[in-house]
């Protein structure tokens, strides 16, 4: 529990009037996703009355997702990207379950994780959880996925003895055409171009054009991942994964030596489970806040949340909006989340030291542009760590 701790200067005010006994609330956090790591961090520094924390999750460890492609090819150590969760969850003074969520009870008020049934006054759900397409036939036996986070280390070393230097070329498949799957893809040609027998990446995607969540670099991208002969199948879903290739919709199978499962996350089934509205994918149906459109005190981010309402929103602001609106709720001092005016920074790894830079009507592709990101990268995780 948190009470009467003093903050840094200039921080966010006190959850409730100085002088006035608080009424013990309880925020329960399920999942330790990108956005609640930025609340827990928030929390830790302000004077917080009246407010117990609980952090659902069995992820001491995270990774930063943006640095997803540069820990595959090696160009970030593991401690570049990792994010100590027990450490943000101890500075904020949270009691961390270590168990998943199985059963969530939105009526009652009440997470259920391992042998425990917690109650809440407030809760997010922002968990990590497998890609999209996972429960596909022989997407577990066959398919590297990239995701949750936390597995990125050891996808670095399935990939380095998968594509160990030999004579012959490997056929990498990457299911999933957004920023990580381009990404990877990128990074993965980097790997092939290394070996004696090289190779070719192939991209697919069920979109008829990649990076439909980085659309402002998806020209430049286009044409440097032709540039690198980099293959596209698009317009068509992966439905399958077999020891020798992918299934497509169409019924053709694209031969494949390695595949790589790089599509979005999954939000938990306890979700659609909990009867809250939810959409097709099982996320849910939030505010431009990220507050279920109930009004119930309940708020989800990440993949957790539907994006239908969040249009233009970058996935990286949903922590500041989660903070916000809980903060709100709460009563309590707060800036408000800035309207951004201008076009956000959009920075994309090439694999090779350089990025595809966008911002306002500026693109350019440079070493200056993978340096910016690779510093950004660092400084996002070092902001954790920092007390």
């Amino acid at each position: 529990m948190v009470a009467g701790r003093r903050g840094r200067a200039g921080g966010s005010g006190p959850l409730t009037a100085s002088g006035v006994e608080p009424r013990l609330r309880r925020l329960v956090l399920i999942g330790a996703g990108r956005a609640h790591l930025h609340l827990l961090r928030a929390l830790s520094r302000p004077l917080v009355r009246g407010l117990e924390l609980v952090l659902v999750t069995t992820d001491r460890v995270q990774y930063d997702p943006a640095m997803t492609s540069g820990i595959v090819r090696g160009a970030y150590d593991e401690s570049d990207a990792r994010i100590d969760v027990a450490a943000l969850a101890e500075r904020a003074g949270a009691r961390i379950v270590d168990a998943r969520a199985d059963r969530f009870e939105p009526h009652t008020h009440a997470v259920h994780a391992g042998s425990e049934r917690i109650t809440f006054d407030l809760c997010s759900i922002d968990e990590v959880g497998p890609p999209l397409g996972s429960e596909l036939p022989g997407v577990i036996e066959h398919a590297i996925p990239l995701r949750p986070a936390s597995i990125l280390p050891e996808v670095r070393a399935v990939l380095e003895a998968r594509l160990a230097d030999g004579p012959h070329p490997v056929r990498c498949t990457v299911v999933g055409g957004g920023s990580t799957g381009v990404e990877c893809a990128f990074a993965l040609q980097r790997l092939l171009r290394a070996r004696q027998g090289r190779g070719v990446v192939t991209i697919v995607d069920a979109a008829p054009h990649v990076l439909g969540d980085l659309a402002p670099c998806r020209e430049t991208a286009h044409r440097t991942l032709e540039s690198r002969g980099i293959c596209f199948v698009l317009g068509t879903r992966a439905v399958a994964v077999r020891a020798d290739g992918v299934v497509l919709g169409s019924g053709a199978v694209l031969p494949s030596d390695l595949v790589v499962w790089a599509t979005g996350g999954a939000a938990p089934d306890l979700i659609a489970q909990s009867g809250m509205p939810h959409d097709a994918h099982g996320r849910l149906l939030v505010d431009a806040q990220l507050r279920a459109r109930s009004r119930a005190p309940i708020w989800a981010a990440g993949d957790c949340a539907s994006p239908e309402a969040l249009a233009g929103v970058d996935p990286r602001r949903h922590g500041e909006l989660l903070e916000h609106g809980i903060r709100e709720h709460l009563g309590a001092r707060h800036r408000g989340v800035a309207a951004r005016r201008v076009q956000p920074l959009c920075l994309l790894d090439t694999g090779d030291g350089r990025a595809i830079l966008r911002w306002g009507p500026l693109t350019a592709r440079s070493r200056l542009a993978g340096w910016l990101k690779r510093r950004l990268d660092r400084r996002s995780v070092a902001r954790l760590a920092s007390p």
